[in-house]
């Protein structure tokens, strides 16, 4: 999957929480997932495996020092707000509310004031992130 920022923003323009959340998370994922099959030569049958989960896949980036900061914060607020729509009927609208407010924009401030706006903008920005990661 080639990334492209307008292509990613097109996709998340849904007012369906659990598609957005859910979406999000799988395309940071798959950036995860390119990161390590092109930085270590991971094949993606090992990384589809339930036993290569999420966590193992940010130790292995954290301790190469390639995930750090701003964009490994983004990464795991962006982890916890999926978790929470994947396996909660009703999840908590505050706890997203403070994941989401946690986020950093990794940019130039910008209007947020619409519903979903910062996570739509973080989720673009932290996809760009890993897309350099990806590619120095």
């Amino acid at each position: 999957m080639q990334f492209s920022s307008q292509n990613l923003k097109e996709i998340l323009n849904t007012t369906n929480e659990r598609d957005l959340y859910i979406v999000g998370h799988m395309y940071i994922e798959n950036m995860l997932d390119r990161i390590l099959e092109t930085k270590f030569r991971i094949p993606s049958k090992a990384l589809d495996s339930t036993l290569f989960t999420t966590n193992l896949k940010m130790d292995i980036l954290e301790e190469a020092g390639l995930i750090k900061g701003r964009v490994k914060k983004n990464v795991e607020l962006l982890f916890r707000i999926r978790n929470r729509y994947a396996h909660k009927l009703a999840p908590n609208e505050q706890r997203i509310c403070n994941y989401i407010r946690e986020l950093d924009l990794l940019g130039v401030t910008v209007n947020t004031s619409k519903k979903y706006e910062k996570y739509r903008i973080c989720v673009i920005r932290t996809v760009s992130a890993l897309n350099r990661i990806l590619t120095s």
